[in-house]
């Protein structure tokens, strides 16, 4: 029986080089689509949409992602996340997330409280000065800072993310150039963004030693007609 891919690792958050996320629905027209690949093979897709928030100045993100690993004609694992989260001029003012990991469900919530984010989930209860990122992904401020918001422990992990180089990404339009970026310490992967801050891409080590690939499908900075479906 094959194991369960490092599902901790799949939702870590992304940086732009030289532009914040202040207004995510212009960078990212028409959102966000990601394949999830194991080993090569499609498992699953990430979905990140953008919307007017219920306050006003606000920006609310939902990000989705399904997995089901095949193995011997049935599925072996399944996996599913949501998170709904509202954001201010760059800033994260709430969050709330659930995971089904094959099962085992989890939740974790995030509250801006004055000047702390107030984080509930399966680490405990605590909180932390703003600046915050959650492992989602998309938003460009997460590459200055010292830890990250696990969006299924609601831990906050310790990371060090330096650039290593640059080289094209697959997209639904076509390569795309992109800048490399490695996390280490308390999570690892490798993450690209693109010249304008966009998230392209995510690669990672699961747990059974498969490649957990991210590959852009849709991820903005053209129009959504030329993605094939």
């Amino acid at each position: 029986m094959i194991r369960p891919p490092l599902v901790a690792a799949l939702l870590m958050a992304g940086m732009a080089p030289s532009a914040g996320a202040a207004d995510p629905s212009a960078l990212y027209d028409g959102g966000l689509l990601f394949e999830i690949h194991r080993n090569g093979s499609p498992v699953g897709e990430h979905r990140v949409d953008f919307s007017p928030g219920t306050m006003s100045g606000t920006i609310a993100v939902a990000a989705r992602s399904t997995i089901a690993v095949p193995f011997l004609g049935f599925t072996a694992y399944r996996f599913r996340y949501e998170s709904n989260s509202l954001w201010r001029g760059g800033a994260l003012e709430r969050l709330d997330a659930e995971t089904d990991d094959d099962g085992a469900r989890t939740r974790v919530t995030a509250r801006r409280d004055g000047g702390y984010i107030r984080i509930d989930g399966a680490a405990g209860a605590y909180a932390l000065p703003p600046p915050l990122f959650p492992t989602d992904h998309w938003n460009a401020g997460v590459l200055t800072a010292p830890a990250v918001l696990n969006t299924i422990t609601g831990a906050a992990n310790a990371v060090t993310i330096t650039a290593e180089g640059r080289e094209d990404r697959p997209t639904g339009t076509g390569p795309r150039p992109a800048t490399r970026y490695r996390y280490a310490g308390e999570l690892q992967a490798q993450v690209w963004y693109d010249d304008a801050g966009r998230w392209v891409g995510l690669r990672f080590a699961a747990r059974d030693g498969s490649v957990i690939d991210y590959r852009c499908r849709r991820c903005g900075g053209a129009s959504v007609a030329e993605v094939p479906p």
